[in-house]
């Protein structure tokens, strides 16, 4: 595990962040964000704590990103063994008010950003003949129906898909596809966005009766870099949330 590279995008802050010093261990990391100044903070961090940081602000939905992404990790460190497709955005809105270009973004940020990253890190995994694991950002609202959600649950749902489909297709290079489907997980933004009714009814529908910690989702995230025989899984962290549903 010490001697690996990762790639983690959307880095700056919450999750993105916490993976990254669940990861500091490794020999070196690529952090991605489009927050230029709050990735910096991020990198400082952990390298004030002895890791090896390189940082690259970029929009991961622009087409040159992966390709300039991977061509950093290659330069700095030789190549990355593991990616984590963490860039990602929560909008909600209901089914009758959602239009095109609210569907189109959603899915070009939670999707197609993913979709073109894994294609960039496969590319070059595979021309150095060497294996790599890929863990996908997902969702509990992807495997069950919660109002207000669909363009949300759209997107994720589709990167569960390919992602099965890419544990398949990529399986004979020695590159692995996981995701990682959290629910309520309480990140900074979470804990300030979320009202005390709103909190209150959500964890009515959480068996557990809290949400995940941010460390809680990076311990997960560590067993599915880690556990060499699993591919093409969804590694559920909602604490039951998907037994209950929006019921």
């Amino acid at each position: 595990m010490n001697g690996r590279i990762a790639v983690i995008t959307g880095a700056a802050l919450g999750l993105g962040a916490e993976f990254a010093r669940e990861l500091r261990d490794l020999r070196g990391l690529v952090l991605v964000d489009l927050a230029g100044d709050a990735l910096d903070e991020t990198a400082a961090r952990l390298r004030a704590g002895g890791a090896d940081v390189r940082t690259f602000v970029a929009d991961v939905t622009d087409p040159e990103a992966p390709g300039s992404i991977m061509a950093l990790a290659d330069e700095a460190f030789g190549g990355a063994d593991i990616l984590v497709n963490n860039a990602g955005v929560v909008r909600y809105a209901p089914f009758l008010d959602t239009d095109r270009a609210f569907l189109r973004d959603v899915l070009a940020i939670d999707v197609e950003s993913a979709y073109f990253m894994t294609q960039a890190f496969a590319a070059e995994r595979i021309r150095t003949g060497r294996g790599g694991v890929v863990v996908n950002l997902g969702t509990s609202h992807a495997i069950v129906g919660v109002a207000a959600t669909s363009a949300y649950a759209a997107a994720k749902g589709a990167l569960h898909a390919v992602t099965r489909t890419l544990a398949v297709e990529l399986a004979p290079y020695g590159i692995r596809v996981n995701t990682l489907a959290l629910g309520m997980t309480m990140t900074e933004r979470v804990r300030r966005e979320l009202g005390a009714d709103v909190m209150a009814g959500r964890l009515r529908q959480i068996p557990l009766a809290r949400g995940a910690e941010p460390a809680e989702a990076a311990t997960a995230l560590r067993y599915l870099i880690d556990a060499e025989y699993t591919t093409g899984t969804e590694l559920v962290l909602d604490g039951g949330f998907t037994i209950y549903g929006d019921g």
